[in-house]
């Protein structure tokens, strides 16, 4: 008792004596030798065994380069830290970087030296020399990295991924918002997402997300954590029954605090808690592998809808239906524009169905969205443009336009009904007056040709000519077929275009290169504007939509397992599958996952355009 009063009497008099030894020891610091040790925590290594390569310099330094590391794979690193400790009296100051890496093949490698700046001079490392032998399978590193954790006092209960829903118990087409969280107790130097999550039976729209790890407190199951928001996604269902959202995978570094052994002796002042503080402590980092839980969602399947307008659209709209103009001549253009508004899953609204007269011409519509994806779900609104052409004169209406919806409030169907539309067609010189017009150039061509058969009679001897051989002859039959049979091909290539362009798969299939390299295309101007996000996300769209287009799957039914088993029975080989699937995932990963990738995006580009070339010659066998 009297040894802790003494101890809390004089713990500011320690305080001052700490404080002055510093002032002491500063000067020896810059005065010491500089050294720039690399080190390896294990050498031999066996393949797939995952080592630390650590460089340590004894001072403060900038510009740390590290070599290619080009014979090995780098699971994370540069992880920094900084120490400072008292030994025997005296300061020393130390800062390292750690890298934790694997070996794919056995041998002998030689790690280059990595380099620093240091008060205005370049310092070099060692380099390092590492024998590689046959290891466990990859299993074992991870079952290393488990033991390792738990030597350090990690566990799932200190370190963890987390998935949490707004709601579990939806209707089809109804909106879910997904928030994958960081839970940890423990001090983090880094995190990476190693596998998204599938999400079989969805359509997925990611939020944005800030590039750096927030973090902020939070009371889980009775214990207190630093949280951190690691990604947002909403969720539209697109099947009823039970759906399942799969774990997402990641890993992190966490940096574990030595505890400084206490002395025996009571009068020790390092004994004093005010030496546990990391100032004065080495550090220990060490990989966590975090996976979240799966979860099951209820999708409840919709009402059965009374007429066929229901367009699989969810949530609560509003429409508006006009056209530029009621009053045209035969062969104008008429544009219909029918604007869908509010909130729900609006990117997945189908066009309306437009009924027009039989004396019109209709063209697919033009699609444009302006939307906002926020947490609370999809809003805005949806725009469908028809051209109509009319080709004769008349008066005609256009029947209301119809739009049906399901409503999440009133659970129930609701039906929208624009007004109808009369439309005033004028007559044109191609209509009646052409027929007119054309019977007026023939007379006139018959009265030319007869004024030229009538002459003046001719007295004296008669001549004759010789007669034609032209008329009835066989080039005379042949110029006389020719135009009637070329007619018979002209309507025969009509009929088969306006097949074709009313077959909906041929039209996809046939567009599917022709989009797929315009958004190839705009990737390419990604690259050159340093815009890797948006190269990510045109590249995933071009390899998404040429073979949603090309295999005739429908973009909401859109997965990789659908896709893998279109690719399957289209026999295309299991290469370019895993290729495709591989490129999609690295694109996903990358943009959702900024913090640990380091892309090369002009090969990422490279391989994108030569998949869909492979595709392209082997689909159209």
């Amino acid at each position: 008792m009297v040894i802790t009063a003494i101890k809390l009497k004089y713990k500011p008099v320690f305080l001052g004596l700490m404080l002055h030894l510093l002032l002491l020891t500063t000067s020896n610091i810059f005065a010491a030798e500089i050294t720039f040790i690399a080190s390896i925590n294990k050498n031999p290594v066996g393949t797939n065994e995952q080592f630390s390569i650590t460089y340590t310099l004894n001072t403060q330094g900038s510009n740390f380069q590290a070599p290619t590391f080009r014979d090995f794979n780098v699971l994370s690193g540069p992880n920094q830290s900084t120490s400072m400790q008292f030994i025997n009296g005296n300061m020393s100051q130390s800062v390292s970087f750690t890298y934790y890496l694997t070996a794919n093949s056995e041998g002998t490698f030689r790690i280059d030296p990595a380099t620093i700046n240091v008060n205005g001079g370049k310092v070099k490392s060692n380099s390092l020399t590492i024998n590689v032998v046959k290891g466990q399978k990859a299993q074992s590193g991870a079952q290393q990295q488990k033991a390792d954790a738990a030597e350090a006092g990690v566990n799932n209960n200190s370190v963890f991924l987390r998935v949490s829903l707004n709601k579990t118990n939806v209707y089809r087409g109804e909106g879910i918002l997904a928030t994958y969280k960081l839970y940890t107790k423990v001090n983090l130097v880094n995190y990476s997402i190693d596998k998204l999550p599938a999400l079989n039976g969805f359509w997925s729209q990611e939020l944005k997300m800030p590039q750096q790890l927030e973090l902020t407190t939070e009371n889980y199951n009775g214990e207190m954590y630093r949280v951190g928001i690691v990604k947002k996604v909403l969720l539209f269902p697109q099947q009823s029954g039970t759906l399942t959202i799969e774990p997402m995978e990641g890993s992190c570094i966490a940096r574990i605090q030595n505890q400084r052994k206490r002395s025996n002796n009571p009068f020790d002042i390092f004994n004093d808690p005010f030496f546990n503080d990391p100032f004065f402590g080495s550090a220990q980092d060490v990989k966590v592998n975090v996976k979240s839980l799966p979860v099951k969602i209820t999708v409840k399947d919709l009402p059965q809808e009374s007429d066929n307008a229901f367009k699989g659209a969810v949530g609560t709209f509003s429409m508006q239906a006009t056209t530029d103009n009621d009053k045209v001549k035969a062969n104008d253009a008429i544009n219909l524009k029918i604007k869908i508004s509010g909130k729900g899953n609006l990117k997945l609204i189908d066009a309306p169905e437009v009924e027009v007269p039989t004396d019109f011409e209709k063209y697919d519509p033009k699609v444009s969205d302006n939307t906002n994806i926020s947490e609370s779900g999809v809003s805005g609104s949806k725009t469908f443009e028809y051209l109509l052409i009319p080709r004769h004169e008349g008066e005609y209406t256009i029947d209301p336009i119809k739009f049906t919806y399901f409503d999440l409030d009133k659970k129930q169907y609701v039906q929208l009904h624009s007004s109808e539309f009369k439309i005033t067609v004028k007559g044109i010189s191609g209509d009646a007056g052409a027929a007119q017009s054309v019977a007026t150039s023939q007379n006139k061509t018959g009265i030319k040709l007869l004024g030229k058969d009538i002459s003046f009679i001719k007295t004296g001897k008669l001549t004759t000519k010789a007669v034609s051989t032209f008329y009835l002859s066989a080039l005379y039959y042949l110029l006389f077929v020719i135009p009637f049979a070329a007619l018979i091909i002209l309507i025969f290539f009509i009929r088969r275009r306006n097949k074709l362009a009313g077959d909906a798969e041929y039209m996809r299939s046939s567009r599917a290169t022709k989009m797929a390299h315009k958004r190839l295309s705009i990737a390419k101007k990604m690259i050159d504007a340093k815009k890797d996000d948006s190269f990510y996300e045109e590249i995933s769209k071009a390899l998404y939509g040429y073979a949603s287009d090309k295999l005739n799957i429908n973009f909401s039914e859109m997965t990789k397992e659908n896709l893998k088993q279109k690719l399957i029975s289209r026999n295309i080989p299991d290469t370019i599958t895993e290729r495709i699937i591989s490129t999609i995932d690295l694109c996903e990963l990358a943009r959702y996952a900024p913090l640990t990738q380091n892309n090369d995006t002009q090969k990422i580009y490279a391989e994108a355009a030569a998949i869909i070339t492979e595709l392209e010659n082997l689909l159209n066998k």
